[in-house]
């Protein structure tokens, strides 16, 4: 059973069980052998180690890494993303990454000032590759 957190919750937040956050997480978090279910916003750094797994859309004012485990992520990243060999990482096209929107070829576009986003649900998701590439993940 999940446990459910609302609002303003003070991090770094450390799952190792079954946790739905919605709301801002404050500190970041780390998600070592559990699952976290995100909606909202991470101020501070993501991290997912061994087989923790993440189910993420938000936007994440902080470094994303997948160092082991799996994450789909639909959402925004203001910091960089770090996949390493063995993890399982899947982005939401149209998902912005330091400004660059992911588009369904791989490539990526330069957002142009603020504005307002929306990923469909059903988006198709993209795996990175080791070579920086970004390949479907179907």
């Amino acid at each position: 059973m999940f446990q459910t957190l609302t609002g303003d919750v003070q991090g770094p937040l450390e799952v190792s069980s079954l946790v739905k956050v919605d709301g801002t997480v404050h500190g970041g978090a780390l998600v070592t052998g559990g699952r976290l279910e995100l909606r909202g916003t991470v101020q501070g750094p993501l991290e997912i180690r061994l087989d923790g797994q993440a189910d993420v859309v938000a936007v994440v004012n902080g470094d994303v890494h997948a160092r082991g485990g799996t994450l789909v992520f639909r959402g925004v990243i203001n910091g960089r993303l770090g996949v390493k060999p063995g993890a399982d990482v899947q982005v939401a096209v149209g998902t912005v990454l330091n400004g660059r929107r992911l588009e369904a070829d791989g490539s990526f576009t330069q957002l142009q000032g603020p504005g307002e986003l929306t990923i469909r649900e059903d988006a198709p998701m993209m795996r990175p590759q080791e070579d920086g590439t970004w390949t479907p993940a179907g």
